[in-house]
């Protein structure tokens, strides 16, 4: 056994979907992790179980001192070609795993192994590896391998220094910034609706005197008023008494639409 030995490792686990093999629930890493401490253990081969199962209950002996503060998922490795098949991709994994607690914290990955070894910089697809993860994804220390005291010594010192640590915020992860941009708000304002000409309705304003006298057009006397659809005649046109609010006025810009921080 032995810690990773390249330099510049990863610093957060990579954004992965997976499925809980006892509920069948889709999770997404590291969103839903379920703890603020979580032992992440990987492995490529149904071979590697029992070593996995070793990792596995060094974290419950981790989550028996400081109780749900501390996780662990195993994770097996399944191509992502495979996802269309649903549970049947994973029925031979589900097939080694007896209990439902064991089958509850089984998730398998589906992504792609190769380049999820390149960006995690592991060796080999014939080892074991575990990672305790914080909840934004930060990977707080790193094992493979056989279980030796002094990893047991340095995983239980990681652990209480995450969980001494400010809880991070789950979207705090590099790959954020490739995320989808957050929807419209849906309660910002719509624009004006057209009417049948094509042309956005105005909102309405308070009426001049003139207008809410006896409903003679404002102007020149027996002048008509220039219709909303044909451009005012330069000898009738005349400056209004009084401009309307600016508030009422919309200049054809559209208004401004709320979106979410």
């Amino acid at each position: 056994m032995g810690l990773f030995s390249r330099s510049a490792p990863a610093s957060h686990f990579p954004q992965s979907v997976g499925r809980r093999l006892g509920s069948g629930d889709e999770v997404r890493l590291p969103d839903d992790l379920p703890a603020d401490a979580t032992l992440l253990v990987v492995l490529f081969r149904d071979d590697l179980d029992p070593l996995a199962d070793q990792w596995a209950r060094l974290g419950d002996r981790l989550a028996d001192v400081h109780g749900d503060r501390v996780g662990v998922w195993e994770l097996p490795i399944v191509s992502k070609k495979l996802k269309m098949f649903g549970k049947l991709a994973t029925m031979g994994i589900r097939g080694q795993v007896d209990g439902e607690s064991e089958r509850e914290r089984t998730v398998p990955l589906y992504v792609d192994p190769k380049g999820f070894r390149k960006e995690l910089q592991l060796k080999t697809q014939s080892d074991v590896y575990a990672f305790l993860v914080a909840r934004d994804g930060r990977i707080a220390w790193r094992g493979e391998g056989d279980i030796d005291m002094e990893e047991v010594e340095a995983l239980e010192q990681a652990v209480e220094d995450v969980l001494a640590a400010p809880v991070p915020a789950p979207t705090d992860h590099p790959d954020a910034e490739n995320a989808e941009p957050p929807a419209p708000d849906a309660d910002a304002a719509p624009p004006p609706e057209d009417d049948e000409a094509g042309n956005a309705e105005e909102p309405s304003r308070p009426a001049s005197e003139d207008e809410a006298g006896d409903g003679a057009p404002a102007g020149a006397e027996g002048q008509e008023r220039p219709s909303a659809t044909e451009p005012p005649r330069p000898e009738a046109a005349e400056p209004e008494e009084e401009d309307a609010p600016a508030e009422a006025r919309w200049n054809g810009d559209p208004p401004p639409i709320r979106t979410q921080g």
